[in-house]
């Protein structure tokens, strides 16, 4: 490519719903290049200077120059620019790059004639449940920008586990169904869509999750998402909770258990504590929001037959009275915040536990 050309001569369109990272990788596509070689092209066009190390290339797609140089170059409208750039909301992955979708989406995508695209919500660190389709998203395998489209045939989107589930699990598209609660993804599906209404900020169903503002119901799940996550070093601890049996595993299509998820290589950065946008797997982070639905909501029944209390008070009690003293006394001094109407109506006291 010309580093002087006025405009990208071939530059396809942004669907309406997809990330900055996604059709940046198509644009790269189109000239054989690495989203790396080509950003570092735009940077010294945009500001003459070369990027910064250990800076990935999601992180430069936001630099302000860049962006205003890419939209020039692909002839954006601003709509496109928009969507593309969308305002901050506090719960995208670290790890903002194309790294997870959902085979469904994407054979649809297939089928009519475009390349498979990453959705923005999937960039969001609430997100492991494709609404659309009520299937688990998949770790996505990174390969070379030229052989980009192998990625996406049929065969290989179809060879994926999740894909070749039961018909069953596409009656979770209409999740209401009192029925279909008992499932691990019925119960990431309420967690979820309500998150996103929060985000939005429309406050929390009173009945399922207690009388909450949107943004403290934020803030709980926070709290509770980052302390199924956190191991409590050096005590290397890990709530009985975490203890996920196999028929859950299968249930929510692979959610990863206690052993794998002590593993530090399906984290980033090392930290004293975790969240959900330090982790990248969205099995990782689905099992770290079903137990925060366990922990909040009015009705959750487990997938397996093991005994998990009628209510929410029970089922804080049977699993925190099993968690390391490291892990309740984190969850002690963070629920000193928590609204405490809240704490008397929902909550146990941690505290009393032994």
């Amino acid at each position: 490519m010309n580093d002087c050309a006025h405009v990208w001569p071939v530059c396809p369109r942004p669907e309406i719903d997809e990330s900055l990272p996604s059709w940046f990788e198509r644009v790269c596509h189109e000239y054989t290049m690495t989203p790396t070689l080509l950003l570092g092209v735009l940077e010294r066009e945009a500001a003459g200077k070369t990027a910064k190390a250990r800076t990935c290339d999601a992180e430069r797609l936001l630099d302000r120059a860049v962006a205003e140089r890419i939209a020039v170059l692909g002839q954006l409208s601003d709509s496109d620019r928009n969507a593309l750039w969308p305002p901050a909301t506090r719960w995208e992955l670290r790890d903002s790059g194309f790294c997870s979708y959902c085979p469904y989406c994407c054979v649809e995508d297939i089928a009519q004639h475009r390349t498979p695209y990453g959705r923005r919500c999937w960039q969001q660190s609430w997100c492991t449940i494709c609404n659309a389709h009520g299937t688990a998203l998949v770790v996505r395998q990174q390969t070379h920008v030229s052989s980009n489209h192998s990625l996406w045939s049929p065969a290989k989107l179809k060879s994926d586990r999740q894909f070749l589930a039961p018909d069953q699990y596409r009656a979770l598209k209409v999740a209401r169904e009192p029925a279909i609660r008992s499932t691990v993804l019925a119960c990431l599906l309420h967690i979820e869509r309500t998150t996103a209404a929060a985000i939005s900020g429309i406050a929390p169903d009173a009945w399922s999750w207690g009388t909450l503002s949107p943004d403290e119901f934020l803030m709980i799940l926070t709290d509770l998402t980052t302390w199924s996550l956190t191991h409590f070093e050096p005590v290397r601890s890990w709530s009985a909770a975490e203890e996920l049996t196999p028929a859950e595993e299968q249930e929510g299509y692979g959610l990863i258990g206690r052993i794998r998820r002590m593993s530090a290589s399906e984290y980033g950065e090392q930290r004293m504590t975790r969240t959900l946008q330090d982790v990248a797997n969205p099995k990782v982070r689905g099992a770290a929001l079903w137990t925060a639905h366990a922990f909040m909501a009015t009705c959750h029944t487990a997938a397996s037959d093991r005994p998990s209390g009628i209510t929410t008070q029970e089922r804080q009690a049977a699993w925190l009275s099993r968690s390391a003293p490291a892990a309740r006394d984190w969850l002690t001094q963070r629920q000193e915040s928590w609204p405490p109407s809240y704490r008397r109506e929902r909550w146990i006291d941690v505290r009393e536990l032994t």
